[in-house]
Parts: C-alpha cells; structure tokens; sequence
C-alpha cells in the first residue's frame, strides 16, 4: 500500500505534491471538523436546551403542586344550598347575558345546563367568577368554542348541585 503510495507521488510534479500536502493538511482537518465535530456541538447544544426546558418545566409543577397544598390547607367553605335556575337566570339578567342565552334547563339531580351562542368571552368568565362561589354548585363540566367574531365564544356548562 504504501509502495502504491510513494510510486503515485513520485510521479506527481512537485507542484502537485505540494498541492496534494495542502489539500491533506487543510482538507482533512475541515472535513473532521465539518462532518464530526460541529453536528456533535449541534447535537450537545440541543440536549443542554432540552435539559433547560425540563428544568424549567419541573420548577413550574413543583410551584402549582406547592400552590395546591396551599390551597387545600385553606379554610374550608361550608358547602351552600344550590340557588336553583331562577336565581341562576336573575344573575344572568343583572350582569346582561340573558338575552345570549339559548338554553337554561334543569336535568337530572338538580343539574342545570346553560348554553351560550356568541356571547362575548370577558362578560362571561366576569360573571362565572363573581357568582360561581355563592351557587351552591360545582362546575361539572364546560365548553368553549371559538366563533368567526373576535371576542365572542359559543358556551355550554353544566352546573352540578355541591356536596
């Protein structure tokens, strides 16, 4: 192999050789740098990013599992009667929704189910959180759609009796 070697440059010129030299003194550590050691930096830089994201990730729930026991140490709220819909419907009436309202009906076990067709968001997230507390019900389930109107939603809620 070698003897392969010396007998292919000693046929080269010497500006060839010294163009060969230059290639392999220039040329290999490029290519080493280009095709293995930059994609390693790729590679280490997204792993350091991706370790900074879980970090940041794990902070995060260990602060909202830190606010929930806070929150479930809290004073504990006596559980209230349910107001019933028509005191639902009066609420509704004095924060100005009712006329966005197309379905106020009581089901089951005291459930009572609401449906909103374009109501605006803000108006409706004011009224559920200044009077969710005092209904004597909790919020068993919740929907909200996007509408073609910016700032409006299409809502469904169903509001099942506290225990």
């Amino acid at each position: 192999m070698s003897g392969r070697l010396i007998d292919f440059l000693l046929q080269r010129s010497v500006r060839e050789r010294m163009l060969l030299a230059l290639l392999f003194a220039v040329g290999l550590p490029l290519l080493v740098i280009f095709a293995v050691l930059l994609p390693l930096k790729d590679g280490r830089d997204a792993a350091l990013a991706e370790n900074a994201e879980a970090v940041a990730l794990n902070i995060w729930v260990r602060d909202r599992a830190a606010e929930l026991d806070q929150i479930a140490q809290g004073p504990e709220q006596a559980a209230t009667a349910p107001i019933g819909s028509s005191a639902i419907e009066e609420s509704l009436i004095a924060a100005g929704l009712r006329p966005f309202v197309s379905e106020l009906a009581v089901a089951d076990q005291g459930v009572v189910e609401l449906r909103f067709d374009q109501v605006k968001f803000t108006a409706l997230a004011d009224w559920m959180s200044a009077n969710s507390r005092s209904w004597g019900y909790d919020i068993s389930s919740f929907r909200f759609e996007t509408t073609e109107e910016s700032g409006k939603v299409s809502a469904r809620l169903a509001l099942t009796p506290a225990s």
